[in-house]
């Protein structure tokens, strides 16, 4: 018989990373672990470290009083690349808050994560009033973006770090679609007059580009020089939210506004510094019927490219998104959406019979076609008379 391998180290074709399969000993939580790793180097030195324990029979080690700051900490020394680290310490800051940083992450059960869950569902917002000048109440996002990063703690501590025998459930909110807000032809003249009036100099300039091109804001304010291509007509981006290099074609107003700057072709397009205050008072004084907000003008591109025709794949190479999924929500915006199948489902012309014929104009009685509107609900009426008698 032939002996049972107590590690398996394997090549993932579908997740192109390395994994390491191997069985705990019985009784163990978890029974099976499957790990994953970038390089095959990675993987064969953590089948090194765990096969004495498997070969002695040794459970996997539970650090059952690893506390809710010393994971965290754990925590970002493993993600230090990841672009949204100093988000992930702004929410960590307040669950540290809300739980106490000494709380073991074995007592982070279920029932208290959703008691968290309901104090911030009745909790309202520091910085939103309503219109009665009460605090409004924490969106959907607000509340599942803590509890997501708490999740995905919980779940690294359990499958990677195996501290925790088990997950604790822990549910998200439902959010709500998003909006998609466009400005009309006056409304973007409005706004980009109001930016020109602005003390930032380049606002105007930076928010014609995001207008035309629908990049985010931290890839539009991030350009440099040697990535604006104005012999092709091309935004080159590099660094991108999914992490993959893309290219925006340029619109005519983004090459005028772009080969008209000043100063020399090197670094930056525009100077360091945040814009958020500038471009809110230009939104105010533009007038501009509800709010606007500066990732609006990425929907306000997407919006106006499909309803002036352009294609849903097109969009979604522009803007970027992993899935077209993503780039469904503007699909309701093209002239032709859904036009088409209406055309095909609607009433064809109908031949009458030849009792309750008219006169055609040859002056014999022949079928007449009738359109399948008034006159053709006239003559149902009198065909039902007809069987009533």
């Amino acid at each position: 018989m032939k002996p049972k391998r107590l590690v398996v180290v394997r090549f993932r074709k579908d997740r192109t990373k390395w994994e390491v399969d191997y069985f705990n000993p019985p009784g163990s939580v978890p029974p099976r672990v499957r790990r994953l790793f970038a390089t095959e180097e990675e993987a064969l030195r953590h089948a090194a470290q765990v096969a004495p324990r498997l070969d002695a029979g040794t459970p996997p080690p539970h650090d059952r009083a690893m506390t809710l700051a010393a994971a965290f900490e754990r925590y970002f020394k493993a993600k230090a690349r990841k672009r949204s680290i100093e988000a992930d310490r702004r929410i960590s800051e307040h669950l540290l808050e809300e739980f106490g940083a000494t709380t073991r992450l074995r007592d982070l059960t279920a029932s208290r994560i959703a008691a968290y869950r309901e104090r911030r569902l009745a909790a309202g917002s520091i910085r939103r009033r309503d219109k009665a000048g009460r605090p409004a109440r924490l969106s959907a996002a607000s509340i599942n973006r803590p509890l997501a990063l708490l999740r995905h703690l919980l779940r690294l501590a359990h499958e990677e770090w195996e501290m925790l025998p088990t997950v604790p459930k822990v549910r998200l909110e439902k959010e709500p679609q998003g909006r998609v807000r466009w400005l009309e032809p006056d409304e973007e003249r409005r706004l980009i007059a109001a930016c020109r009036a602005s003390a930032l100099p380049h606002l105007a300039d930076l928010v014609t580009v995001a207008l035309e091109t629908g990049m985010r804001r931290g890839e539009a304010e991030g350009l440099t020089w040697d990535r604006v291509d104005l012999s092709r007509g091309v935004l080159r981006l590099e660094i991108t939210k999914s992490g993959r290099r893309r290219e925006v074609p340029m619109r005519q107003r983004v090459y005028d506004v772009l080969a008209s700057r000043p100063g020399s072709r090197e670094g930056r397009l525009w100077p360091e510094g945040s814009t958020r205050a500038a471009f809110e008072a230009a939104v105010e004084a533009a007038r501009l019927a509800g709010p606007f907000r500066f990732h609006d003008c990425r929907h306000h591109f997407a919006s106006w490219f499909m309803m002036r025709g352009g294609s849903l794949p097109a969009l979604q190479k522009i803007l970027g998104h992993a899935s077209l999924a993503m780039t469904m929500r503007y699909a309701h915006l093209s002239p032709e959406h859904l036009r088409g199948e209406m055309a095909k489902t609607e009433r064809a012309a109908v031949v009458e019979p030849v009792a309750g014929t008219r006169m055609g104009q040859s002056g014999q009685n022949a079928p007449e076609v009738l359109e399948s509107t008034d006159e053709r609900r006239g003559s149902s009426v009198a065909e039902q008379l007809i069987r009533n008698q």
